[in-house]
């Protein structure tokens, strides 16, 4: 009698099934590389132009790991916003701790600023959306708003470059307002400083010679006003209550 042949069992094993809450993925793979990959995907795309399916595949992870993270793509963009603004003023903070004229920590301060919104040319954009006009839930305390949180130590940065027992008398909301304008202008007024400088490296120079040039004028003004005893701090700007909401469509700047 013919012996019976047994065939090897080449139906597909199972999957055991995954318990529910995070997404399979390596152990390496965290918020980092999804960060990472979001603002370098932003130095040549607008955040309008990204989709979680294209981070995810850029990053090498699943759209779940990334909604995992940050729910949806607007929490992502407000994160890396976040991101971005602290290690801008890491960055400041560092460098204002060299000792230096007031002229010269102003223009310190600017340059680093400018530098950093070439590094990251969205990053204004973001800021704006993300930041400034980030609509707060009536739940959540107000201290605990990007907008607070990021402007706090905003001006605490601007009251250590005024770091000066002479300049105790001057509102470094004035001083911190007057920075973030020069600075912000100047990224997204590329036509008009190729117009008045050209291009290249002799605009480059050009662009840093105003910087100077702002820098020496607004320390000559803060000096001025405090030989001549200067606004009382707040005049004219009565500080926010605590617990009060900024009207909407306000602009305050970290």
């Amino acid at each position: 009698m013919p012996k019976k042949t047994i065939r090897p069992d080449t139906s597909p094993t199972p999957r055991p099934r995954r318990a529910s809450g995070r997404p399979a993925a390596n152990a390496s793979v965290g918020k980092e590389i999804i960060f990472d990959t979001t603002i370098r995907l932003l130095k040549t795309r607008t955040p309008e132009q990204l989709s979680i399916l294209e981070i995810a595949g850029a990053a090498g992870v699943t759209r779940a790991l990334v909604r995992y993270y940050f729910s949806d793509l607007k929490g992502l963009l407000r994160e890396v916003t976040e991101y971005l603004m602290r290690q801008l003023q890491d960055r400041m903070e560092v460098a204002l701790r060299v000792q230096g004229t007031l002229s010269d920590r102003v223009h310190q301060r600017l340059i680093l600023r400018l530098e950093f919104m070439r590094e990251h040319p969205q990053f204004e954009r973001l800021a704006l959306s993300e930041i400034y006009h980030f609509e707060v839930d009536e739940k959540v305390p107000l201290t605990e708003a990007p907008l607070q949180r990021i402007t706090k130590r905003g001006l605490e940065l601007t009251s250590m470059l005024m770091d000066d027992s002479q300049l105790a008398g001057l509102d470094p909301r004035f001083v911190h307002l007057a920075i973030l304008s020069v600075s912000a202008f100047i990224p997204t007024a590329q036509p008009l400083i190729a117009e008045l400088f050209g291009d290249g490296p002799e605009a480059d120079r050009q662009v840093d010679k105003y910087l100077q040039f702002i820098s020496r004028m607004l320390a000559d003004r803060i000096q001025q006003d405090d030989q001549s005893g200067g606004p009382n701090p707040g005049e004219g700007l009565p500080p926010m209550r605590k617990g009060r909401r900024p009207p909407r469509g306000t602009d305050h700047f970290p």
